[in-house]
């Protein structure tokens, strides 16, 4: 059944494809970046590679977007910091070197691939996201349909923590049971996703991009509902047991706000404001007469575990974070040990050379360990060079969105809020940005935010052709009424 239902997705992906229609082709493969999880869990055995589904139709996706542009507009992309285009070069090459030092160190190719996709994926995203964000209302209908299918799987979320008893409902495997405090312990609810970790960071996602969405929103019937969705987005983590995503949405808001501060009009603020207000004020009767009584005896347990979320974050940044840095530095002796070398392959790939390395799944758990481990001294050097310089096209261009409608700078703010909210979470707990939905998500945000000076390009010729045109029309208007000799 479940060999079927990929054939009839993959089918309609490849109609799409065929016919040379990208646009659509992305929204299907949204579609089975959902199904994938469900899908996997009531499937004999459970395979692990049905978690790279995602990735072959985006690939694929991005195949036939490259055949149809011609090229890949790096130029374009990095139009407020060219020098970047030379970096880019460079950092391909570092991974193909650190590609043939696993390679050579492993002798496992799954392991390579696997590895090289975690450093491959996020940029061939990002250009795909830079083709998307060209395409405003393309990027509206991508996230309105993530929205869809996030409120689904959020309600399967709802089901979990209820009990309800279905393979589709339960973590892969064992699943991971969480110790909320002496005596008790329990799993995360995790709905269709195949693990509560993955189920809180798409919820959390799910609830910036609607908040994102809802406040750049010009009707306020729309921009309430948004905000209401997103609010319910960020209550159902609580269901999970996972206090990460709990922090990634109160970093987004921080964010958001603090850029929105700096480029709102005072109209637009009042407007936010009056919306958040109205929100805040339906949410709270709904969460106490409705919901709060439906939950169960248990919920004061995971809603206590939320409130100490600060506390896991400081702890994990000391351990998880600077700790295994540390610790990297000294494993990989320097000079790094390859891609795919502190990988979570979820059991697809057992290397022996691999686990005997001393250390190496503490190390790989945070994202600062996981990159030397990988890259090494003088590669997370390269990265971070690079890193400081997309910084700076992501400043020039947040400078260039007060030329910009305010729905659009708002909506475009809120994706690079949910992006920069995801730095501390991959710092301290990396082993989750291996997920490619996670990634291809995060690199559609980052894209659609590089792709301000072509919307201001875009802008500006529209302006001129409608000058031309007014331009025209007044001449052939004045050549009507002028008198015959």
């Amino acid at each position: 059944m479940t060999i079927l239902l990929l054939i009839v997705l993959f089918g309609v992906l490849a109609a799409f494809l065929l016919d040379g229609d990208w646009r659509t082709g992305l929204m299907v493969t949204l579609l089975i970046g959902f199904v994938q999880d469900p899908l996997r869990k009531i499937t004999p055995d459970q395979p692990g590679y049905m978690v790279g589904l995602v990735l072959i139709g985006f690939a694929l996706c991005g195949a036939v977007l490259l055949e149809r542009t011609g090229r890949f507009h790096l130029r374009a992309m990095f139009w407020t910091v060219p020098s970047l285009d030379g970096w880019v070069s460079i950092y391909f090459g570092m991974i193909a070197l650190q590609s043939l030092n696993s390679f050579a160190r492993f002798s496992d190719i799954r392991l390579t691939l696997i590895g090289a996709a975690f450093y491959l994926a996020p940029a061939f995203g990002m250009w795909v996201g830079f083709q998307v964000g060209c395409n405003l209302p393309l990027l509206r209908r991508l996230l309105t349909l993530y929205l869809i299918g996030s409120a689904v799987m959020g309600f399967s979320v709802f089901l979990s923590f209820q009990g309800v008893d279905h393979p589709s409902l339960k973590e892969v495997g064992q699943g991971l049971l969480i110790t909320f405090r002496y005596g008790f312990s329990a799993q995360g609810a995790s709905g269709f996703w195949r693990t509560s970790e993955i189920a809180s960071w798409q919820l959390s996602a799910a609830a910036c991009i609607a908040a994102s969405m809802g406040l750049a929103s010009q009707k306020p019937g729309n921009q309430v509902g948004l905000l209401l969705l997103a609010v319910s987005f960020a209550f159902l983590t609580i269901l999970t047991g996972r206090r990460k995503a709990q922090v990634m949405i109160l970093a987004f808001v921080a964010i958001y706000l603090l850029l929105f501060s700096r480029r709102a009009s005072p109209a637009s603020k009042e407007r936010v404001i009056t919306s958040v207000l109205g929100v805040a004020g339906l949410a709270y009767p709904l969460y106490a007469f409705v919901v709060a009584g439906s939950l169960g005896p248990h919920f004061g347990e995971f809603l206590t575990r939320s409130l100490t979320a600060k506390e896991d974050l400081v702890e994990r940044v000391d351990t998880q974070g600077i700790g295994a840095t540390l610790r990297a530095i000294q494993v990989s002796d320097g000079i790094g040990m390859g891609v795919g070398a502190g990988a979570n392959t979820g059991g697809l790939v057992n290397n022996a050379a691999r686990e005997s390395i001393q250390s190496v799944g503490y190390v790989s758990e945070g994202g600062g360990g996981r990159l030397i481990l990988e890259l090494g001294v003088p590669g997370v050097i390269i990265l971070g060079v690079i890193l400081l310089l997309v910084g700076l096209v992501l400043l020039r261009n947040f400078r260039l969105l007060r030329q910009m409608p305010q729905s659009t700078s708002a909506l475009l703010m809120g994706l690079l809020s949910f992006a920069l909210a995801n730095v501390p979470a991959f710092y301290s707990a990396a082993q989750l940005y291996g997920d490619p939905f996670v990634l291809i998500l995060m690199s559609l945000c980052v894209g659609s935010f590089l792709a301000i000076p072509t919307l201001l390009a875009q802008q500006q010729q529209q302006w001129a052709q409608w000058q031309l045109f007014q331009q025209q029309r007044l001449a052939l208007s004045h050549q009507g009424s002028s008198p015959l000799a």
